[in-house]
């Protein structure tokens, strides 16, 4: 039998990730995107914790096959996946549709999608009751392009629509918020 040579050749060291540093960077982003697609903050926590635990699975587990500069694509399309399913759950148990609309006709504001410490309130509400003036489709489109920095074709890519219709759907939004705006303006 062979014997094996003290000098054998290390195994290749594991690249640490610092998901801290990653969250730091995108997690607000990714945030405001559960917060679009979930009707509460509680569950837009929950989406964005359900998406991040799958994504360090794949990433750490081996299964994600794609780069780093992906990761952000991938946390957007569970993020996205994740919030429809439970929708889906939630209507089984209330008809959401009726639900959004008594709240909308009350008055009562839902948990806020852009906060920061350096929003001004006004602005922000006054952004955030345009955008749920939207249909969400349209808001989607809004809130990944202008908050999440997303091009219109990884736009398509995550919500597997046509470009044709990512770009039509961010044009007619545009228009409704330039009638509203025009209508009643922001002051400042």
């Amino acid at each position: 039998m062979k014997e094996m040579s003290s000098h054998s050749t290390p195994e290749p060291a594991v690249e640490r990730i610092d998901w801290s540093a990653w969250l730091a960077e995108y997690g607000p982003q990714l945030l405001l995107y559960a917060r679009q697609q979930c009707r509460s903050e509680a569950d837009a926590e929950d989406v964005l914790q359900e998406a991040l635990v799958q994504l360090v699975r794949a990433v750490e587990g081996g299964s994600f096959t794609g780069a780093r500069d992906q990761w952000r694509a991938y946390a957007y399309t569970a993020i996205r996946h994740l919030a429809m399913d439970r929708g889906r759950r939630e209507q089984v148990r209330r008809n959401y549709a009726t639900a959004q609309q008594e709240t909308l006709r009350e008055g009562v504001e839902e948990t806020p999608w852009l906060s920061s410490a350096a929003d001004d309130e006004y602005l922000r509400a006054k952004l955030e009751s345009l955008l749920r003036k939207l249909s969400p489709e349209f808001a989607e489109v809004v809130v990944l392009h202008i908050w999440g920095e997303h091009t219109f074709q990884q736009i398509a890519d995550m919500t597997g629509n046509k470009l044709s219709t990512i770009t039509s759907r961010y044009r007619y939004a545009l228009q409704i918020l330039r009638k509203e705006l025009e209508a009643d303006p922001i002051d400042l």
